[in-house]
């Protein structure tokens, strides 16, 4: 019976970009290891309320209405090298369905392409869920001490910075390897403009694409509210993502004399409308900066998330790839400034494209093949996900025995010894002090 490698790509959807790194992985897998049993977990879809609530929610609310108490506490992550983003009996409780999944699963290898997936990964390791290697993919370029675990068997990184700063953290420099950023396999195709545009109901004028990030926060209506009032002749598309609210301010703008909205609250084909866009305006994640690149698409940069997203727009703007924009007014203008230097635009196209690594699922995937030998496993012992799970269970339950038998150890002991002592005192004569 050929055995076939389990294979877990794990994530949290903060926003787009994490889900599509995921499936990026998924899909390249499926093209080298085809008989390879798959499955993608995304432990936001189905964890608790209470710790969507503490967990989720409080970050959105700290990015949306206080951000520079957000910057203050991932710097003080970083400084502290802090080792967890949640304490572990939070992850247990709230993402419960995650820890099942994984014990019935039984994989050989997780993929964690977010932070709190590598914690999860761990966790699940230390309380003998699973014997799986895990792999780290960081999708931004940036990382934190929390990806830094001893059970960590590779990380593949986006460039040669984030593989110093793992490096300075402790990780073992021959488990970093610099692979890029997964974005989907249609960034490699070619598609033609006029037929895109044709699909999209766009004209000839130059197009700008607006995008936020999938989840927001977002300035996106001002930016393009700031377009409108300016009368260029541009037409805008927009693409709000899962930003409802961002989507309703937008559709509530109308067009001018020479510049037209389009709002298209989601679609599949951001690679064609990357190619046929002179500029992004959007926020700098590390997934869409990535994709950008393959597409040589300038870009002018707007609210980033202090942390990951600064450093992901300062390596594009060093690069000379984009420009940071301090506020919506000067995001407008700065786009209005590269669509009337055509010079500068072409400059900043091939800046983009010195960045990209459009190899990078095939590399990540290739490097699961050799750090974690998914390849060789004829010496696997074949038993049921079931059978496997049952034993992790009695093992954990045998050491949970254990450490309570050291307990009772230790208070038995504690106790003779206060006995003992008890008795001592007794024996010895009253001295007057």
């Amino acid at each position: 019976m050929k055995y076939k490698p389990r294979i877990l790509v794990l994530t949290l959807s903060f926003g787009a970009g994490h889900l599509s790194a995921a499936q990026s992985i998924i899909g390249e897998f499926q093209k080298q290891m085809p008989d390879a049993d798959l499955r993608l977990v995304d432990a936001l879809a189905d964890c608790r309320f209470l710790f969507r609530v503490f967990y989720v929610w409080t970050y959105w609310a700290m990015i949306r209405y206080a951000p520079h108490l957000w910057e203050r506490f991932f710097n003080s992550r970083i400084e502290n090298r802090d080792e967890q983003t949640a304490p572990g009996w939070m992850w247990r409780k709230g993402c419960r369905k995650v820890f099942d999944e994984i014990r019935e699963f039984q994989p050989d290898l997780i993929v964690a392409a977010e932070v709190g997936a590598c914690e999860i990964a761990v966790i699940a390791r230390r309380d003998n869920l699973t014997a799986a290697e895990i792999l780290n993919v960081i999708t931004d370029f940036e990382a934190e001490p929390i990806w830094v675990k001893p059970e960590i068997s590779a990380f593949a990184v986006a460039t040669e910075q984030v593989k110093k700063q793992l490096q300075s953290w402790g990780a073992k420099k021959e488990k970093v390897i610099i692979c890029g950023i997964p974005i989907n396999e249609s960034f490699a195709k070619k598609y033609e403009a006029n037929e895109t545009k044709l699909r999209f109901g766009l004209d000839a004028r130059p197009v700008v694409l607006l995008m936020g990030g999938g989840m927001g926060p977002t300035r996106m209506d001002e930016v393009a509210k700031m377009l409108l009032q300016l009368g260029e002749n541009l037409q805008i598309v927009a693409l709000p993502g899962k930003d409802k609210t961002a989507e309703m301010k937008l559709k509530k703008l109308s067009n001018s004399a020479t510049v037209t909205i389009n709002v298209f609250s989601w679609t599949s084909l951001i690679a064609p409308l990357m190619q046929t866009a002179q500029i992004l305006a959007t926020k700098p994640g590390g997934v869409t900066l990535s994709e950008a690149a393959a597409c040589g698409l300038p870009l002018v940069l707007f609210d980033a998330i202090p942390g990951p997203e600064n450093a992901n727009a300062a390596h594009f703007v060093e690069a000379g790839a984009a420009f940071l924009t301090k506020d919506s007014k000067d995001t407008a203008a700065k786009i209005i400034r590269l669509l009337q230097d055509g010079d500068k635009l072409r400059q900043m196209s091939e800046s983009c494209r010195q960045l990209t690594r459009p190899q990078a699922s095939r590399k990540i995937v290739e490097l699961a093949r050799q750090k974690i030998n998914l390849t060789n496993n004829k010496d696997k012992i074949l038993i049921s996900p079931k059978k496997l799970s049952v034993s992790r269970r009695a093992l954990a339950a045998w050491r949970k025995l254990k450490r309570q038998e050291n307990l009772r150890s230790f208070f038995v002991l504690h106790s003779k010894r206060k006995k003992s002592a008890e008795k001592v005192e007794l024996l010895l004569p009253e001295v007057e002090i």
